[in-house]
């Protein structure tokens, strides 16, 4: 799984109003409209609230990211003990099976010990 870029705005003041005025220019007709009503104090305001709202999206996006690593060792730890366990089943004599059921042991505290 690729990892995403995350999107943050700018901490400086200045490259703070520098975005402000590109999305003035971008959307001019939009900008003033939202400007009679709500001033500059406004702007800052709500890009202060969509700053917020970024690095807390940012701060959930890398808790999925972690549950999602963790589970995903899980499955593969799961399939590992599965095949261990029809080795035993399949095994030909009693210390084979031994072995293989000794092995399903070791897989079984690997991954208990990594919860």
């Amino acid at each position: 799984m690729g990892k995403r870029m995350r999107m943050t705005l700018p901490k400086k003041e200045d490259d703070l109003q520098k975005v402000v005025e590109e999305v003035a220019e971008a959307h001019h007709d939009h900008v003033h409209h939202h400007h009679h009503h709500h001033g500059v104090e406004g702007v800052e305001e709500i890009l202060h609230t969509v700053d917020v709202l970024m690095d807390t999206m940012n701060t959930r996006i890398s808790d999925l990211e972690e549950k999602t690593d963790k589970l995903r060792n899980e499955v593969v730890n799961l399939y590992r003990l599965f095949a261990t366990l029809v080795e035993a089943l399949a095994a030909g004599n009693e210390e084979q099976k031994k072995k293989a059921l000794e092995k399903a042991m070791n897989i079984l505290e690997t991954s208990l010990k990594q919860v």
